[in-house]
């Protein structure tokens, strides 16, 4: 009795509402369900209570639950109402608790006839009609919801605003002042003003940085990073992915194609270097090297990071949930999870990438922390050879301008250079030297001390049978039991020697090896060079500025080769059949008198035959077979009176050309075994469990259907075609979701990583399906989504706050007007840069820079240990796509603004207002730097420098106000710099850019202007 009162009172509190609407399963219903019942009476079979479901009308109805038309006799509408604890639904074990409204929704809905509705994500796309005449559809659909609410859309924002915004959103940069003033100008000038905003949005879509900022939205989903997580987060080298995605946003890559040489670019006919380069995608996983690890352990997290990763990225679902049962929420069951997983078996990777046990793969033979994950292939960087052209560029015109200064001394070097090289064509010069060869000592194990062993009076000494012979092709031919240690000294008479050339030869006497005694074991050399002059008895050591050898055994740090073989050369045991050639370039060429010797010790070498010869030149490529050159360069280079600061900055160059390798990189690539893994579903997740059943690959079988027994296996590429098929609703459902959210600060459904049960829905499903829609039939266009999205008066509306609207809209899902949002944390970067004149805007793609970080801050970061160094060079002021991503220890800027650590796929950023921000805008060295560089460049009165500051931070002019305030401010600051000094110079010397002379009080005090404009939160703010 007592709970029909209760019934009956909650019945007519519904009345109002059941007058007022229909309610719907999906908007109204399901999330209340979702959230409080389908744990317990949802889509997992191993987890329901009762037998009873839910969220399936039939199975409700049968069970009595539910009785459409008769709340009364529902048993859910009893288990709600009642003051049973043991019968009370949810249960209070559950902590969770319906709202009294919520109780009220589901006894209407049921009252109404309880009627189910697919949900909507899954449902199939169809394109709705556009409900209103309106020259973009998407105003149609948002204007007809404002409508029904009697509420108008809000007026179009000011030219200023609009340029900024649009700007801001397509190339994550602000306009210039001259390009505002231009569209202001334009746009003020057309009846309509599309004109000027259409040429706007073709101008920056057609921007090399259109694809630099959504490439760091696409990264984001790819969880792309410079390190492997895990452990000891090693180095990865895998940047040309990032070249490949900015690349593909600024080719506008169509969507379908971008998901299939990413998924299997490997796997198609005649893959192009590109393809395989976008295959990394599915190399981005988290990886370990630690040696308790467990392979087989490892291998299936691997596979589970992928199916995570696609099952977000293009299908919005939480598939995590199904890797150790069905999904509590959605009809994804645990067989789907491995099925998806089953797509990558064919993924050649290592469990540990290390070769710690001998069941694990040889080709991880020696393999260290420092060294790459493998497989790997070589190509080209656009990058690295656009810089590889400048910096010889700038070593030309060094050279010229040195030899322009010193005629005499380069004319010199020029006669007597090619008089050598007439009776010298290949440069160099072999002579007989004085041998003297022995068994080399053994060497202690690594770290212990060396000690002194007793002579045994009665065990004869080991005979030492070690000779050395000069042949008559000028090399020396080794016999011996083991290695040895050899001093050769030479007297060539007098000469220059710029460069020293060792080379290894095979023999018949070592069994075509240049190994002692025909082994493969490799040789190692550690050269040491010295030259004596018979008028100074002591040695003078010879430093070697660079060194290299056509075949070597490579040596890594922090995950990149170490250029060059200095001080040790090593070679591989399988290549000990081959000659061998190594040239070892002196840091400062050495002047022989004809009575000068220079001595060559080897100490612990294996060699069985070697030839040395000199030359008086040092070529800009060591190993190059055209004989040498005389122009200015190779002066520098090679000969011996060359001023020290100046052959220091040549060096230098040279240095930072050798970085660029050739224009090469390496980058990690997915490769396809022959044999696949056996994926079976595991149990609750457990890898050491194989008694689930073998699940081949296969798309979620309630998307795709069942698979017929006799089809062939598929493929990766199968898995890229069905993501874009029509035949899966989701993939457009999920990235116009996401591509909302961009323009609009929240998704239409504002749960963008998840499309499932426990998302939300839509606040505008219709217009979110036909924007699927127009994407699809686009031919998955994404520019052309976009310019739909910023043409739209839905966008281009003024974003001012509606107090009006607060209560019946208070998040703005309405959109009754643009909603503001904070730029992510790349671009809050790049935008102070841009302000002060100092982003690296040239160059496009490449490795990642290294911009300043604090002290110690990878103090933590062990196997290897490492320090950061930040960057000396214009790569400091690269743009924020390019910054170090270290999962473990994400830059501080970048974590304080909320970036991911992108240890997983990322598909949203969270938004956070804190202390941290603000200090970091005005004390990180990026910022401190960029404000005084911005000051430097100010010019004019103090009311003329403030109008400029805003221009190029805000797009706009000051307020008066705002004028007034900040002259009032600067006049403070002058005084507070007068007063100390010494502030003063800390204000202007963060960073490395050259202090200007100028004075210091009153850069200072400008700098100190700009750093608060910089730090205004419409500074880093999209109106």
């Amino acid at each position: 009795m007592r709970f029909l009162l209760v019934l009956s009172f909650a019945l007519s509190l519904t009345a109002e509402a059941a007058q007022a609407d229909k309610l719907r399963y999906n908007r109204d219903i399901r999330p209340i369900l979702s959230d409080n019942c389908f744990a317990c009476h949802g889509p997992d079979k191993n987890h329901r209570e009762a037998d009873l479901r839910l969220d399936v009308r039939e199975a409700a109805i049968e069970m009595k639950a539910i009785l459409p038309g008769n709340p009364e006799a529902s048993e859910v509408v009893s288990r709600l109402f009642t003051h049973d604890e043991d019968d009370l639904m949810p249960p209070a074990e559950f902590k969770k608790v319906l709202t009294a409204e919520q109780k009220k929704l589901i006894t209407e809905w049921i009252k109404q006839g309880a009627e189910y509705e697919p949900h909507w994500a899954y449902t199939p796309l169809v394109k709705p009609p556009v409900p209103l005449k309106k020259h973009n559809p998407i105003d149609a659909f948002i204007q007809a919801e404002l409508a029904g609410k009697k509420i108008t859309p809000s007026q179009r924002a000011d030219a200023h605003t609009i340029i900024r915004r649009i700007s801001l959103d397509l190339t994550g940069l602000p306009p210039r002042p001259a390009e505002t003033a231009a569209f202001v100008t334009e746009f003020n000038s057309n009846r309509t003003s599309s004109v000027a905003v259409n040429n706007l949005i073709n101008r920056l879509l057609k921007s090399p940085h259109f694809g630099e900022r959504w490439a760091v939205w696409w990264l984001d989903v790819a969880r792309f990073s410079d390190t492997v997580g895990f452990h000891g987060d090693q180095n990865q080298r895998i940047f040309p992915y990032r070249d490949y995605v900015i690349h593909a946003f600024n080719a506008n890559k169509r969507f379908d194609q971008f998901t299939l040489e990413q998924i299997a670019g490997d796997l198609l006919p005649n893959a192009t270097v590109e393809q395989q380069v976008a295959s990394g995608f599915n190399r981005l996983n988290m990886m370990t090297r630690e040696g308790g690890a467990q392979a087989q352990e490892y291998l299936i997290k691997y596979q589970a990071d992928r199916v995570r990763t696609v099952g977000g990225a293009w299908l919005g679902a939480t598939l995590g949930c199904c890797e150790c049962h069905d999904h509590k929420f959605d009809p994804y069951k645990a067989s789907d999870f491995y099925s998806m997983s089953a797509f990558f078996a064919d993924v050649k990777q290592f469990g540990v990438y290390s070769q710690y046990r001998k069941s694990e793969s040889d080709e991880l033979k020696g393999f260290t922390n420092d060294f790459p994950f493998p497989p790997e292939i070589l190509v080209d960087s656009p990058y690295l050879k656009k810089r590889l052209q400048k910096i010889q560029s700038e070593m030309q015109s060094t050279a010229t301008a040195a030899a322009k200064a010193q005629q005499a001394a380069f004319s010199d070097w020029q006669k007597t250079t090619q008089s050598y090289l007439k009776s010298q064509p290949t440069g160099w010069i072999a002579t007989k030297p004085k041998i003297t060869t022995a068994l080399a000592p053994p060497i202690p194990p690594k770290g212990a001390k060396p000690k002194a062993k007793p002579v045994d009076p009665k065990k004869p000494l080991p005979v030492d049978e070690s000779k050395a012979s000069y042949t008559s092709d000028g090399s020396i031919l080794f016999t011996a039991k083991a290695a040895q240690s050899t001093t050769l000294t030479f007297t060539p008479g007098a000469m220059t020697v710029a460069a020293i050339q060792i080379e290894l030869l095979p023999t018949p006497q070592h069994k075509d090896s240049l190994e002692l005694n025909g082994s493969s074991l490799g040789v190692t050399v550690t050269p040491d060079f010295s030259i004596q002059s018979p008028t100074d008895p002591k040695n003078i050591k010879l430093k070697v500025a660079h060194a290299a050898a056509d075949h070597y055994e490579p040596r890594y740090s922090s995950g990149a080769e170490v250029i060059g073989i200095q001080p040790t050369w090593k070679t591989r045991g399988i290549e000990a059949k081959l000659r061998h050639r190594s040239i070892w370039q002196l840091e400062t060429p050495a002047a022989l008198t004809a009575q000068s010797s220079l001595t060559i010790k080897l100490p612990n070498h294996n060699a069985g035959s070697l030839r040395i010869s000199f030359s008086p030149i040092a070529t800009l490529e060591p190993l190059a077979q055209t004989p040498p050159a005389t122009d200015a360069k190779h002066w520098l280079t090679s000969a011996v009176n060359i001023d020290k600061a100046l052959r220091e900055s040549f060096s230098k160059l040279q240095i930072e050309s050798r970085k660029c390798l050739n224009g090469k990189a390496w980058t990690q690539i997915t490769v396809a075994v022959k044999e696949p893994m056996v994926i079976r579903r595991l149990p609750r997740g457990n890898w050491m469990d194989e008694t689930g059943e073998i699940c081949p690959p296969a798309p979620p079988e309630f998307l795709a259907g069942p698979k017929a027994p006799t089809a062939p296996r598929q493929t990766r590429i199968d898995l890229a075609k069905w993501l874009t098929s029509p035949e899966n609703p989701l993939t457009a459902r999920a990235f116009m979701n996401r591509l909302w959210k961009q323009f609009f600060g929240n998704g239409l459904s504002a749960a963008t990583d998840d499309l499932g049960a426990q998302g939300e829905t839509p606040s505008h499903p219709e217009l979110l399906d036909w924007l699927a829609c127009e994407f699809r039939d686009s031919g998955w266009d994404i520019q052309h989504m976009m310019t739909l999205i910023v043409t739209s008066q839905t966008y281009l509306q003024d974003s001012k706050s509606r107090p009006e609207l607060k209560d019946v809209d208070p998040n703005n899902r309405l959109l009754a007007f643009q909603t503001p949002r904070r730029l992510d944390a790349e671009f809050v970067r790049d935008n102070a840069l841009f302000a002060a004149g100092i982003l690296n805007l040239d160059d496009i793609g490449g490795p990642s820079a290294k911009p300043y970080q604090p002290a110690n801050y990878y103090e933590n970061l062990q196997f290897p240990n490492r320090d950061y160094v930040f960057d000396l060079d214009d790569q400091q002021w690269r743009r924020g796509v390019y910054m170090h991503w270290q999962r473990t220890f994400l830059h501080p800027m970048l974590a304080n603004f909320d970036a991911p650590a992108r240890d997983e796929s990322a598909c949203t950023r969270s938004v956070s207002n804190t202390p941290q921000q603000a200090l970091t805008l005005l004390n990180d060295p990026t910022f401190v730097e960029a404000a005084r560089s911005f000051a430097e460049s100010l010019h004019g009165s103090d009311e003329e420098k403030i109008s400029v500051i805003f221009q190029r931070t805000l797009s706009r002019q000051p307020k008066p106000s705002e004028k007034q305030s900040l002259l009032s401010f600067l006049s403070t600051q002058r005084a507070v710099f007068k007063a100390t000094p010494e502030d003063a110079q800390k204000a202007i010397t963060a960073g490395i850019r050259p202090v200007p002379k100028a004075d210091p009080i009153e850069l200072a005090a400008w700098t100190s202007v700009c750093r608060v404009a910089l730090n205004l939160h419409e500074s880093i703010t999209r109106y």
